[in-house]
């Protein structure tokens, strides 16, 4: 389908691939990952004939239907999405409008067989490209990506830039093209919509290259690898999570490799640097001579180390309750969002807020954020609670006509020119870079330097609206590992299901909830707490288990003192203490592995296989049934702490 041959490319500041040859097939699913800079779009770019390589070539099929949705934000028009959906299957609309003129000649003439044929035959060619349902079709996309049937016949330019990108998505996967190429496609999307898109991709059947930082994505869309690193391109079989793999192994063995030749170089050169003055030695001096001269170097494996090391501000400890609200109601005219929430955050929660496209999760982070005004009840702040909030577009309020260091020196009061240039080191920008114009940075640069203003003083509660939007994997992780180890408490957005099973220990469904009378007065949204984090919270709706044990604190806020407080503790004590033994026990399984992996062992006797097997069994029998029989748990706490355990055992399984 495509074809690069040798292609190179660079620019002035260096070179981004040389002499890169690929080969995409149909049906191959790629997705394209690697470091912010690193090419990844230019090579997307590349293959779409948007630019062209220095060197080399780029082949096509002839005929061959692409789709392209870039990171770029749509412009608004004056026409409904419905249209601007359906306007992007041009022949299609063509071949109805001229339906409709001939069947208005046909209706003055009945008896014009030629136009009857023409009509005929229109039709013909109307049906074969999917005509007759391409309405239906239409809809169900743009209802799968968020939209609401009453929003079909609004004008484009009344949504923001975000639904914009999604009008444009679903206009691309309408004309059902050979091959989609996507830029960063989730970055535009709630987790409903990311979901669903998943869904549509598994059951598509066409190719896909596309660029995504969402490894869950990518693990469940993509079915080959290409990572860009270092002016390299490789291409890896298998998704995302088998390309990690794989490359660690490729990885050991190049060090394995690299560390054989270089014992080889240097025992080589001792012998020569032994034997070089000694005749009888000479023709063999010689001989490893030329031996190095000819030797064809193995690299050494290095993994970019350039990436993000955050140093988030900790704040003071905080109250045990940071934020409570009482019969809080939030109005927008006539629409009703929250009535009557009663809801507390207490220290230490890192919840990640869920719920459908519209349900009200934006609007309860603005909320605590201050941003929001609630329209009654009482939203109350512990003592000498600060609040931190990074907004969904916070990339956008940026100031573009200042640099980097100015825009960080407008909010970090109390800190000199060397604390700020440090502290926007540990954010990759370092040197003459930190004089960069706003206007000018990338937009992963951006989303860094939004983070760095708002974790730059502490916080006693951060307020994240999709944090990772624009930045690598790498600096996901590191922004993972610093969310993981700040000590305040955190309520945040995200469609990215990895980051919000890494930072959160609560997570709140949020619900929208239609009273009997249809009236939008009278309609509010539910929040529904669940003692987890994401994959937990699937589990428990899949699983069809009671949650009221979950959500109890949240439409009865409890009244905590200090024996409540300190028997918590000692729930989560007992929890540390068994998930070390699971620990203990996971690494005793892979000890029988190994073992039933050793041939002296001959693993196919079944006495052998039965007695590795029969002390396993026991082992685990003896560790968690001894645990769970514990006296202290009464009988109300125990089915609590029995189910949140088994989910842990079976989801790190």
């Amino acid at each position: 389908m495509i074809q690069l041959d040798n292609i190179s490319k660079e620019y002035p500041d260096g070179i981004l691939f040389s002499n890169v040859s690929l080969l995409i097939k149909k049906s191959m699913r790629i997705g394209l990952v690697g470091p912010n800079g690193s090419g990844k779009t230019t090579l997307l770019r590349l293959m779409l004939g948007i630019e062209f390589p220095d060197k080399g070539t780029i082949q096509k099929n002839k005929g061959l239907l692409i789709g392209y949705l870039p990171q770029d934000i749509i412009i608004g028009t004056k026409r409904s999405i419905l249209n601007e959906v359906l306007d992007s299957f041009p022949e299609i609309r063509d071949i109805e409008n001229r339906m409709e003129i001939v069947s208005s000649e046909i209706a003055s003439n009945p008896n014009d067989t030629k136009k009857l044929k023409i009509l005929g035959d229109l039709q013909q060619r109307f049906d074969g490209l999917g005509g007759w349902s391409i309405d239906k079709k239409a809809k169900e996309i743009l209802g799968g990506l968020g939209f609401t049937e009453d929003q079909f016949q609004r004008n484009l330019d009344t949504f923001s830039g975000g639904w914009r990108m999604r009008v444009a998505l679903a206009g691309i996967l309408l004309k059902n093209p050979d091959v989609l190429f996507f830029d960063e496609p989730t970055n535009h999307l709630d987790l409903d919509a990311t979901i669903w898109l998943e869904s549509f991709l598994a059951a598509w059947k066409g190719s896909l290259v596309m660029i995504s930082h969402d490894r869950e994505f990518l693990n469940k869309s993509v079915n080959n690898i290409i990572e860009i690193d270092q002016a390299k391109v490789i291409l890896y079989k298998g998704n995302y999570l088998s390309y990690r793999k794989q490359k660690q192994i490729r990885i050991e063995q190049q060090q394995a490799a690299y560390s054989n030749q270089q014992d080889t170089i240097a025992q080589t050169k001792r012998f020569i640097e032994r034997f070089r003055y000694k005749n009888t030695k000479s023709r063999q001096v010689q001989s490893k001579i030329k031996l190095l001269e000819k030797l064809e170097l193995i690299d050494e494996p290095t993994q970019n180390k350039k990436h993000i090391n955050i140093r988030i501000s900790q704040p003071a400890r905080s109250p045990l309750k940071v934020v409570s609200l009482k019969s809080v109601s939030k109005n927008y005219g006539d629409i009703s969002v929250y009535k009557n929430l009663n809801l507390e955050i207490e220290r230490e929660q890192t919840i990640g807020l869920v719920g459908h496209n519209g349900a009200g999760k934006s609007t309860l982070l603005k909320m605590l954020a201050g941003v929001e005004p609630i329209s009654s009840g009482v939203l109350r702040y512990g003592k000498d609670v600060t609040t931190a909030y990074f907004a969904q577009h916070q990339l956008e309020i940026l100031d573009p006509n200042i640099t980097i260091f100015e825009s960080l020196q407008t909010v970090s009061s109390g800190k000199n020119e060397t604390e700020i240039r440090s502290y926007l080191g540990s954010f990759l920008f370092s040197g003459d870079s930190v004089d960069k114009l706003v206007k000018v940075l990338s937009g992963g640069e951006k989303s860094r330097l939004a983070l760095a203003k708002i974790l730059i003083q502490p916080a006693n509660l951060l307020l994240l609206d999709e944090p990772t939007n624009h930045l690598d994997m790498i600096s996901r992780d590191v922004v993972e590992a610093a969310l993981k180890n700040y000590t305040g408490t955190i309520v945040c957005i995200s469609h990215d299901r990895h980051f919000l099973n890494e930072i959160t220990n609560t997570t709140y469904e949020i619900n929208r909830m239609l009273e009997h009378s249809g009236n939008p007065a009278e309609c509010g949204s539910e929040v529904v707490a669940y003692a987890g984090n994401y994959d937990y919270y699937i589990w428990k709706k899949e699983s069809g288990i009671d949650k009221n044990s979950d959500a109890e604190r949240i439409k009865k806020p409890a009244t905590k003192n200090k024996s409540n407080y300190k028997e918590q503790k000692r729930i989560a004590n007992r929890i540390r203490v068994l998930k070390r033994k699971l620990e203990e026990t996971e690494e005793n399984l892979e000890n029988i592995k190994i073992e039933l992996l050793n041939p002296e062992i001959s693993p196919d006797i079944p006495e052998n296989a039965k007695r590795l097997y029969d002390l396993l069994e026991k082992d685990l029998k003896q560790k968690f049934k001894r645990q769970f029989s514990k006296s202290w748990f009464s009988k109300e706490k125990k089915p609590l702490f029995k189910d949140r355990f088994n989910y842990e055992r079976s989801y790190d399984d």
